[in-house]
């Protein structure tokens, strides 16, 4: 009599829990559908991402040349500004040289 009980609560149990699968059988594949639409939405969005973060890294690039450039430019800026001082100062001597001498008068 155990047995059959057993087996009866056996067949009770696994049909249950048939039932309770086929039952929610729906439920998971319209969860898979759903979490797959939203995987492709977020590998879409990770491309987006992906592209502007390597536009971001060509621009910074493009930045970091400028500066590099204009520290250039600035330096070069700077030693033509001694060359005209220099310059500025060597006339400054020139022309005291040329006051001191008389001028010859033509006869």
């Amino acid at each position: 009599m155990k047995k059959g009980v057993s087996a009866v609560l056996s067949l009770v149990l696994i049909a249950l829990f048939v039932t309770a699968l086929v039952g929610c059988g729906q439920e998971i594949k319209a969860e898979n559908e759903k979490l797959k639409a939203e995987n492709a939405s977020l590998k879409s969005d990770n491309d987006k991402i992906k592209g502007e973060v390597q536009k971001l890294k060509e621009e910074v690039q493009k930045a970091a040349e400028k500066d590099a450039t204009i520290a250039s430019l600035t330096a070069e800026k700077e030693a033509l500004m001694k060359q005209v001082e220099d310059l500025k100062a060597q006339m400054a001597k020139a022309k005291p040289a040329t006051k001191a001498q008389p001028a010859k008068k033509k006869k």
